[in-house]
């Protein structure tokens, strides 16, 4: 079965335990998923309802979507797998946006090649920063949080490190 990037989050997390809407945003913001996803909170209980019909989560019942309470079936489960083991073994593109702006680059004189870059910089320094701020509070203990969180920091390394030695022939 054929599931979506939002619904395999949203699976993934009522993996952990059964949830309500409101509670998956919460863990949603509090680890910093919306840097790598584009999963809003307007669309959390669209996507529950849709896992619903297609019997990959089931819901007790309750007084309006706010009070029900979600949980991944066997089915969702089985799903939830054998997507797991495709996306983490396909190799697709990273950080497209930036990619594809870099196609284009030529457009742009050095300065403002370099103000782009710089701005970037700028972004990947506070979103590392932050990073670096909740896995000091150990807000997230669970292994596939601190997986997320290494990988994550990784990438922000890695990406700052381009950037800085981009940013350095560019002055060159």
């Amino acid at each position: 079965m054929t599931i979506s990037l939002t619904e395999q989050l949203i699976l993934g997390i009522l993996l952990e335990g059964p949830q309500h809407g409101y509670h998956i945003e919460q863990v949603i913001k509090e680890r910093g998923m919306r840097t790598w996803t584009e999963v809003g909170f307007s669309s959390i209980y669209y996507v529950l309802d849709k896992l619903e019909k297609k019997g990959l989560a089931t819901a007790t019942s309750g007084k309006g979507k706010e009070k029900k309470e979600f949980q991944i079936t066997k089915e969702g489960l089985e799903a939830l797998k054998a997507n797991s083991k495709k996306l983490i073994s396909e190799r697709r593109p990273a950080n497209a946006h930036l990619m594809t702006g870099l196609a284009t680059a030529y457009l742009l004189d050095d300065k403002e090649l370099r103000a782009a870059f710089f701005k970037r910089k700028e972004k990947l320094e506070d979103d590392l920063a932050d990073m670096q701020n909740k896995q000091s509070k150990e807000q997230h203990k669970a292994p596939i949080a601190q997986q997320l969180f290494s990988l994550g920091q990784t990438l922000l390394e890695a990406e700052l490190d381009w950037i800085k030695q981009e940013l350095q022939k560019l002055e060159d």
